[in-house]
Parts: structure tokens; sequence; C-alpha cells
């Protein structure tokens, strides 16, 4: 997340009042939602039902209040300029697999809880542009031409705005969808090697330990 924004997020963690009044501001269709006490790692505190934001999406959802200005935030700053760069238009839809699910780490039975588990994550898994033209990460993400490189700019551009970024490249459980999230650790499902190129053997631990608490 580049630093501007996770001083946004970080205020908005701490005034939820404050950023539902952020969320108002921008093209976005919600609804604040009764806290859910967090019980074995599940529940939701400070959240929105996003009936629909600058996109149709094919069903609501529910995410945290910073989770959904972190999404607004994507539709501005990176899908819609990445449409008109690549299509000359604009993206007027998306399909989402979930939002909050009380599961653990890629539905495993036993181990960590995923960021599902309390709204802190959404899974993408397309888009669709103005002409009805579809656009799916599991069909083109290494389809070559303008949709490949579409999606490859969204998954890029997301990393400045999430801590958690998974797509096809980083696992099996993601080779049809997009995984972000505001969890505590960073990652973006580049390689490990890009870690350390940075930020040497701490940036290898983080790397590492965002990798193991994700989906």
């Amino acid at each position: 997340v580049d630093n501007a924004f996770k001083a946004q997020l970080a205020a908005y963690r701490a005034n939820p009042e404050l950023c539902a009044f952020a969320l108002a501001q921008q093209d976005i269709d919600f609804r604040q939602i009764e806290d859910t006490p967090i019980v074995n790692g599940c529940g939701v505190t400070g959240g929105v039902r996003v009936e629909r934001s600058g996109l149709l999406w094919n069903r609501p959802f529910s995410l945290t209040c910073p989770m959904a200005a972190a999404l607004a935030e994507l539709e501005r700053r990176v899908i819609q300029p990445a449409a008109r760069r690549h299509f000359g238009q604009e993206a007027v839809a998306a399909t989402h697999y979930g939002t909050y699910a009380c599961r653990n780490r890629n539905s495993l039975p036993a181990g960590r809880r995923s960021e599902h588990a309390q709204a802190n994550a959404i899974d993408i898994a397309g888009f669709a542009l103005a002409d009805g033209t579809r656009i799916s990460v599991l069909d083109h993400w290494n389809g070559g031409g303008p949709k490949e490189a579409f999606l490859r700019e969204v998954h890029r551009g997301a990393c400045s705005l999430f801590q958690g970024v998974i797509g096809p490249d980083g696992d099996a459980q993601h080779e049809n969808h997009f995984h972000f999230d505001l969890g505590a650790w960073p990652f973006c499902d580049r390689s490990s090697s890009t870690a350390v190129a940075r930020h040497g053997s701490a940036g290898e631990l983080a790397w590492s330990r965002g990798r193991e608490l994700r989906a």
C-alpha cells in the first residue's frame, strides 16, 4: 500500500464514521451494517453492505469499510484508466466470488483464519466493458493481447492499494480470480526474489510471512 493511502486507511479504521463519510463521496451505493462480534476469528466490525459501485457487481457484498474504500480507489485509479488505455472504453461490471466467509485460509479444515473471515478481502473473477466484452482471469491472464495486458495492469495497480494481492501466478487456488485484502502483512504475488532485491533478508521474511497468512 502506498504510504499516503495507508495513512488514510488507518484513519478509516480508527473512525468508522469518517470512513463512511469518505465512502459516501464515491460512486458507490452502500449502507453501514451492524457489527458482529469477532468469535473464533470470525465476524465483522465497521462493515458496509455494497449494492453497487462504479461497477455493476454480480451480487451485493459485505466488506469492512476500509476494504470498500480501497476497492473504490481501485476502480478510480486503476481499473477505469486501464480499461480506457487498452480498450478505449470503460468497464461497467465485475464478477466477485465472495467477501465475508467464516473459514480458514484456502478453506482448509485446520489452520489460520482467512482474511475473508472478517470481511477483509474480496475475490474478483472478471470484468465486462461497455460494449459487452468480457475479461476473465481464468481465460485471459495468459491469453495475450489487450485482455491480458488489462488484467496484469489491474493486478499490478492493486499492489499499491491493498496489503495482500494474489492472482494466477500465486498458486493454483487463485488460477481463476484475484484475491485482494487488507491483512496485517504486505504481500503481492510477485516473487520472493523481488522482496529480497528490495529489502534483503527482512524483505524475504515479510514476503514469506505475508504469503503464509493469505487467502
